[in-house]
């Protein structure tokens, strides 16, 4: 069974994933998130059949339920999309401990635990695309921690293309700037940000077309 694996699927840049996915002739869309109901409203738009994940990535209990989905089933995985994450402005010391150990989890430590748990599952021509961001290659003050996990991001992705490039499976990292999705609502929560911050948005559809784009080729 030809599927593709998407994180963060409920809405957002992972939403638009699943779209572009629909076009793909696979046999069924893995689809990973928090909310059931979210989930659903999205399966319901596709006419690629779909399984529905309900995991929080950010816990070990979450990841460990979707490793067992994959080992149980042991599809055959031609995407793996990454898209999972969170940052949150503030003072790297003013941000509720819990919150920056949640990002960490959700951002670093999920995302490589996913794509090592998937790379068995992989052949030549299937790809990783893993969502970084461009504030990888520029340290981000109010946004210290979550640039930070994006940095590490960078550099796995680097690294792992080279472990992969004799299997055909290829890697693409996705940096964009800041997109227009609920994202930047959560980001922000109640700081007072300047909205000259926001100016310079792009569309979701613009990136996850990009990415397929560059993926596929």
């Amino acid at each position: 069974m030809n599927i593709a694996l998407v994180t963060g699927a409920s809405s957002g840049l992972g939403e638009e994933f699943c779209h572009s996915l629909d076009a793909k002739g696979l046999d069924c869309i893995w689809m990973v998130a928090r909310r059931a109901e979210a989930l659903e409203r999205v399966a319901d738009s596709l006419k690629t059949p779909t399984k529905i994940i309900i995991a929080d990535l950010s816990t070990k209990e979450g990841v460990g339920k979707v490793i067992d989905e994959l080992n149980e089933g042991s599809p055959s995985i031609r995407y793996l999309i990454n898209n999972a994450g969170f940052g949150l402005f503030g003072s790297s010391w003013e941000i509720p401990r819990q919150k920056t150990e949640e990002m960490i989890s959700l951002n670093v430590t999920a995302l490589v635990s996913i794509t090592s748990a998937c790379i068995p599952h992989m052949s030549s021509g299937s790809k990783i695309i893993e969502i970084c961001s461009e504030s990888a290659y520029v340290p981000l003050k109010d946004l210290a921690v979550y640039s930070s996990t994006k940095a590490f991001v960078r550099h796995y992705c680097d690294a792992l293309r080279e472990e992969l490039k004799d299997t055909g499976i290829t890697v693409t990292e996705v940096s964009p700037g800041w997109i227009r999705t609920d994202f930047i609502d959560i980001c922000v929560n109640d700081k007072d940000v300047p909205k000259k911050v926001f100016n310079h948005t792009v569309s979701r559809e613009d990136v996850v077309c990009d990415a397929m784009r560059v993926a596929d080729k």
